[in-house]
C-alpha cells in the first residue's frame, strides 16, 4: 500500500495531479528484504541472482533468448540483482529456465539437480515477478509449472501450471497418469494423453497495466495424492494473499505407490506468450526458492508513507501498516470516514470505534479517503 496524505477542500480533477505524484514514489514502496542467506526452512534450492555462477551451469536448461533474458544489476527486488527479460513485438518465447531435484530419470534432466538421492511428494515454490511499468496486453500465458518428470522422453507424470488469464494469474493442473495408475503419457505436453483436472484463478491482477512496474510474489503449492486416494493438493498465494485451492486430486492413483516411479522432481521458470507480446516490453524475475515447507513472502514494508506539512491544528497524524492504517490522535473518532474510488464513487462510509482502520476488504487499486475535510490517498497493491 502507499498512502499520501494531504489538508483541503479539494477538487476531484485536483487529486489525479496528487496521484501522479504518489505513484512517482512507487518503486520506493515495496522493501522485499530477501536474501538466499536467510532461506527459509525446508529450501530444496535458492536463488537470489547475487552469485556469479553462470545459469547453465545452475539449471538443467536455460534459453537467453539471444540475450534478452539475463542476470542483470539492479533489476532486481530491492536494486538487487534479477533476471531481464525482453518481449519483441511479436515474440512468442522469450527464454526460461528449469531446475530439476531429487531423483530424476535421465543425467540430462538431473543436471545439477539438487538433493538428486531424494523424493518429494509436496513442494512449494516461490518467485518474485515484475512486469515494466506501462506494461500492456495482460498476462503472456506461460509463467510457471511443478512436473513429475517420469522418463527420459520428457513424459509428465503432473503438471501444476501457473499461467494466465487475462490479467490474473490461473492454477490448471493436469496429469499424465491414468486415473487407475498408469502412465498414458509419451513426451512433454503430450495433449491426447493428459487429464485436467479443473482450473481455478485469482482474484490479483498481477498483469494489468495498473499494477505494473511493481513486484508480486507467487508461491504454488502441490501435493501428490496418496496412493488410490483422490487427496492430491494444488494451490497458489500471490503476496501471502490466498488465490485458488483444489485439495481433492487424483494426480497419479496409485502410480506412486511403485517406490521406482518418478516423483515431482522439477519446477520450469517460463516467458512464453501464445499470441505474442503486442509491443516491445520487459518483465523481471528474482529470489527462486523450492522448499518443502511453506513459503511466506513477508515483504518487509509493504507501505510507504507521505505526509505534507499542514498547520499543527488541522494535521491528524497517523501511522500505516500493510492493509490498515492507525491514528494516533482520538480525535479521529469523532468523525465519519468516506471512501471514494478513483471516480468519485462512495465505496462505503465508516465510523471508527478505535483508533485502528483495517483496509484489507478493499480491492487493489487507489482510493481517497475524507476526515472532517482533510483527505489520504492511498493504492493498495
Amino acid at each position: 500500500m502507499f498512502i499520501i496524505f494531504f489538508n483541503g477542500n479539494i477538487k476531484m480533477t485536483n487529486y489525479i495531479i496528487l496521484l501522479f505524484l504518489c505513484f512517482a514514489f512507487e518503486s520506493e514502496a515495496q522493501i522485499v528484504n530477501f536474501s538466499c542467506e536467510n532461506s527459509p526452512d525446508g529450501t530444496i534450492w535458492c536463488d537470489d541472482f547475487e552469485n556469479n555462477t553462470p545459469m547453465n551451469q545452475k539449471y538443467f536448461e536455460y534459453g537467453n533468448n539471444g540475450g534478452d533474458f539475463i542476470v542483470m544489476d539492479g533489476i532486481g527486488t530491492d536494486g538487487s540483482r534479477g533476471v531481464r527479460v525482453v518481449w519483441q513485438k511479436g515474440e512468442v518465447g522469450a527464454g526460461g529456465f528449469k531446475k530439476s531435484f531429487g531423483r530424476t530419470p535421465s543425467s540430462y534432466i538431473g543436471k545439477f539437480a539438487a538433493n538428486p538421492d531424494s523424493n518429494y511428494n509436496e513442494i512449494y515454490w516461490r518467485m518474485d515477478v515484475k512486469h515494466q511499468k506501462g506494461w500492456t496486453g495482460g498476462g503472456p500465458a506461460k509463467l510457471s509449472r511443478a512436473l513429475v518428470m517420469a522418463n527420459e522422453n520428457w513424459a509428465t507424470g503432473m503438471m501444476a501450471h501457473l499461467w494466465s488469464g487475462k490479467n490474473n494469474l490461473v492454477m490448471d493442473p493436469a496429469s499424465g497418469v491414468s486415473a487407475d495408475g498408469q502412465l498414458v503419457s509419451t513426451k512433454y505436453n503430450d495433449f491426447d494423453n493428459l487429464r485436467w483436472l479443473g482450473n481455478k484463478g485469482g482474484n490479483i491482477d498481477l498483469f494489468s497495466t495498473e499494477n505494473s512496474g511493481q513486484w508480486f510474489c507467487v508461491v504454488g503449492h502441490a501435493k501428490l495424492n496418496d496412493p488410490g486416494e483422490a487427496n492430491g493438493i494444488f494451490e497458489f498465494w500471490i503476496n501471502d494473499s490466498f488465490q485458488a485451492g483444489s485439495y481433492n486430486l487424483n494426480w497419479h492413483g496409485d502410480y506412486n505407490e511403485n517406490p521406482n516411479n518418478m516423483m515431482i522432481n522439477a519446477v520450469f521458470f517460463e516467458n512464453y506468450w501464445n499470441n505474442g507480446s503486442p509491443v516491445e516490453q520487459e518483465r523481471y524475475f528474482d529470489n527462486i526458492v523450492i522448499s518443502t515447507e511453506k513459503i511466506e513472502c513477508n515483504y518487509e514494508i509493504a507501505t510507504k508513507v507521505a505526509q505534507e506539512e499542514m498547520s499543527e491544528n488541522t494535521k491528524i497524524k497517523f501511522q500505516s501498516y500493510p492493509d490498515k492504517i492507525i491514528f494516533t490522535d482520538s480525535q479521529v473518532l469523532k468523525h465519519k470516514i468516506e471512501i471514494f474510488d478513483i471516480r468519485g464513487v462512495l465505496v462505503k462510509t465508516i465510523q471508527l470505534n478505535s483508533k485502528e482502520l483495517d483496509l484489507s476488504d478493499l480491492n487493489l487499486g487507489t482510493y481517497i479517503l475524507r476526515i472532517n475535510n482533510q483527505s489520504i490517498v492511498i493504492r493498495r497493491y
